[in-house]
């Protein structure tokens, strides 16, 4: 079931899943949320039930665009021990 919000108004829609697991989100809901053919789609599980989102690019190039420069050559481990220090595991029981 799906229900769109139109001012004040919930309608009610409703879909099924195939053998494979697929839905289809209905037409109305894919038209208002700008959901087309290859959008990525979030499902997430909570308490209450199942939420779909549709996942939004955000602009520009994010925090590793922007340090681009600066990371270069690092790898992962030395990025990740000059942001949480060095990390030092116990020593194995014989």
């Amino acid at each position: 079931m799906f229900f769109l919000l139109f001012g004040n108004t919930f309608i009610l829609m409703s879909t099924l899943v195939t053998t494979k697991g697929q839905v289809t989100i209905p037409k109305k809901l894919r038209d208002r949320y700008g959901i087309r053919p290859g959008a990525l789609i979030d499902f997430v599980a909570g308490a209450d039930g199942i939420q779909l989102r549709k996942v939004v690019k955000k602009g520009g190039k994010g925090v590793l665009g922007c340090l681009k420069n600066e990371l270069s050559g690092l790898s992962i481990s030395a990025l990740l021990d000059d942001l949480r220090g060095e990390v030092v595991l116990p020593k194995k029981r014989k």
